[in-house]
């Protein structure tokens, strides 16, 4: 469901036109946005809503991070890549970020190689090898393994294993070129008239060399000399084929950053967006918040956590005060701050964070993550990261989480990898509250 159906099934008598700002205007911290002039009865403003307009919104365009954070490597061992690492007010998003965090949620190991190509706008003929970043850590042996239509080719027909064979042998080695791809992985049958050691030997003057070429790795080689239109087949491959693909950054995959959320095998979820107004922005000298008036939390301790102390926020309100009769369930809840003004860091202390998390990754950063809602799925987190009250303004910032799921089950970490600036929650304008209200 887009949001254009989106919006017309929330009914109650709301209406709304898209205003002239283009479908994809670019805010502050390059979110691309949707903006919305929101109407009520009589067709008086109400408001505008800006929504996050996810056929444009990628990876790259989230921009960079606003505060420092980091994750132990003390689990590394169980996820099967390096999950320890840390980031800087202003590192980029896309070099922090890994296949492997964003795999459960978004399902980027079952893209294909030449769908990201695709996908991103690029063509196949300009993208080389090189930009692949785990294609320099495959061996012969697992390169073949994630693309094994090349088996019964030809190794002069596939040209980096063709070089791979004259850079390991020389021009003693051009005889080899014709036997099929699979003698260079398959080590089992030494006598066939297939064997790649057969024919070694065989070869006047030629001595096997040294180390089993099934593990002389690719990135001995010059990628950056061959497409992936060069090497036919290996569009089809798939990036959980190949070893190691989870510890990549997204930016040393060429075009995985500029496709758009909407366009990945899990895209976001937009579905069950609910919105409201903010009527009111509120500093931390107003008191406690009780678990009725609270639409703020976590997808573990639900989306009703009360506030003790230090509970600025945003108040929220429907068309009630335009004259309607109908009063929505959001009306008069409040969106706590996620952010503690005098400690940036949840860990080890997290006197105001929200548990979070499941399983054995549920323990990173002691459990705990900022309050907030997720208006579009599990894919990232939204809370309420600043207000000012002499402005009536409020901006929210984002956080993702890490799950590795299979066997053994490792759940999830809490979400806190961020803040990652998202869109303003300014009064009178309208915010996606998503499910959970």
């Amino acid at each position: 469901m887009n949001l254009l159906k989106l919006f017309t099934s929330v009914g109650l008598g709301l209406s709304f036109t898209v205003s002239n700002f283009p479908s994809n205007t670019v805010k502050a911290a390059s979110i691309p946005t949707i903006t919305y002039d929101m109407v009520g009865e009589n067709n008086l403003s109400t408001g505008i809503l800006e929504a996050p307009d996810f056929s444009s919104i990628t990876f790259r365009s989230l921009g960079s991070f606003s505060e420092p954070g980091f994750i132990s490597g003390d689990y590394d061992r169980y996820a099967g890549y390096a999950l320890g690492r840390q980031w800087y007010r202003g590192d980029a998003v896309i070099d922090i970020l890994k296949l492997g965090d964003i795999d459960d949620s978004f399902g980027v190991g079952r893209l294909k190689l030449g769908e990201i190509v695709a996908k991103s706008g690029r063509q196949s003929r300009d993208v080389t090898l090189d930009r692949f970043g785990f294609i320099k850590n495959q061996t012969i042996s697992s390169f073949i393994k994630a693309n094994p239509q090349l088996k019964e080719r030809l190794i002069q027909d596939v040209p980096p294993l063709a070089d791979a064979i004259a850079l390991v042998y020389g021009d003693r080695g051009k005889a080899l070129l014709e036997l099929p791809v699979r003698v260079l992985s398959d080590r089992s049958n030494k006598t066939s008239e297939f064997s790649l050691n057969k024919n070694v030997k065989s070869l006047a003057q030629t001595q096997p060399p040294k180390f089993d070429i099934s593990e002389f790795e690719m990135g001995n080689l010059d990628l950056s000399e061959y497409s992936l239109e060069s090497v036919e087949g290996i569009g089809d491959s798939f990036v959980e084929d190949y070893e190691d693909w989870k510890d990549e950054h997204l930016s040393d995959i060429e075009g995985l950053a500029d496709i758009s959320f909407d366009d990945f095998p899990n895209p976001i979820a937009t579905t069950l967006a609910f919105i409201s107004r903010v009527d009111t922005i509120w500093s931390d000298a107003h008191g406690q918040i009780q678990p009725g008036q609270s639409v703020s939390g976590s997808n573990q301790a639900g989306y009703a956590v009360p506030c003790q102390q230090s509970c600025a926020h945003i108040e929220l309100d429907d068309l009630e005060n335009s004259g309607r009769d109908i009063r929505w369930i959001s009306e008069g809840r409040r969106w706590m701050l996620g952010n503690d003004p005098n400690n940036a860091n949840i860990c080890p202390e997290a006197p105001w964070g929200v548990d979070g998390g499941e399983g054995i990754l549920g323990v990173l950063n002691c459990g705990k993550e900022p309050t907030g809602r997720n208006p579009f799925g599990p894919g990232f987190k939204v809370a309420l990261w600043s207000v000012d009250e002499t402005k009536d303004e409020a901006s929210t910032a984002i956080f993702f989480r890490i799950c590795q799921r299979g066997i053994p089950d490792l759940g999830c970490t809490p979400y806190f990898i961020g803040p990652i600036p998202f869109l303003p929650a300014n009064r009178e304008n309208w915010i996606i509250l998503g499910p959970g209200i």
